[in-house]
């Protein structure tokens, strides 16, 4: 800011003696000389206080990455699930500011906002998985998967969605299937991840 005052000084300086000079050389009288002068301090005045105006407003100060919640978790091993049970995502990856449970699953949003939610199921052959994403227990996305003999398979689902301050958000399973089957082979896990975007 300081750095900025004083150029904003050296630059008005610069501009009134050129301005005064020019009154010299065109021969102007005393008087008109003094009016030109005060009119251009007038208008120097007015762009200190523009400036000033400026920095004050500036943010001095980014805002701390803890309220820009996110967080990306797996889930270890291979897991069978009955009817609506959370799904226990049980190792961070990250947890910007801290709001994710790994004990019960839940992520509890710290701010209002947009965010985008994002979860892979990894499968095997012959099994059937059925997904939800809730905020707060309201259903905003779903897949379903049932495989017949083709192997592994991971799919992924992204969800745009509205959230409250305080709103828990989590995956559990649905009603379609008693034997909910979540995969893991050679490292290849199931996901679960959320990024704050802006404020509604």
């Amino acid at each position: 800011m300081a750095m900025g005052f004083g150029l904003s000084i050296c630059l008005g300086i610069l501009f009134l003696r050129g301005s005064f000079s020019k009154s010299i050389i065109n021969g102007t009288s005393v008087e008109k000389r003094l009016d030109i002068l005060e009119k251009r301090i007038n208008v120097f005045e007015k762009q200190m206080e523009n400036m000033t105006d400026m920095f004050t407003n500036f943010p001095l100060h980014p805002v701390p990455h803890s309220q820009y919640p996110l967080f990306y978790v797996e889930l270890t091993g291979d897991v069978t699930l009955n009817k609506n049970s959370i799904v226990k995502f049980d190792v961070k990856r990250v947890d910007v500011g801290d709001n994710f449970n790994t004990g019960d699953g839940i992520f509890i949003a710290p701010r209002s906002g947009v965010y985008l939610f994002s979860w892979t199921v990894n499968m095997y052959s012959s099994k059937n998985t059925h997904t939800e994403l809730r905020v707060d227990n309201v259903v905003k996305g779903r897949q379903i998967m049932a495989l017949g003999a083709v192997g592994h398979l991971a799919t992924t689902r992204n969800v745009l969605t509205k959230v409250n301050g305080g709103d828990h958000v989590w995956i559990q399973t649905g009603t379609h299937y008693t034997d909910n089957f979540l995969d893991e082979t050679q490292n290849v896990v199931s996901s679960f991840m959320g990024i704050f975007l802006q404020e509604n």
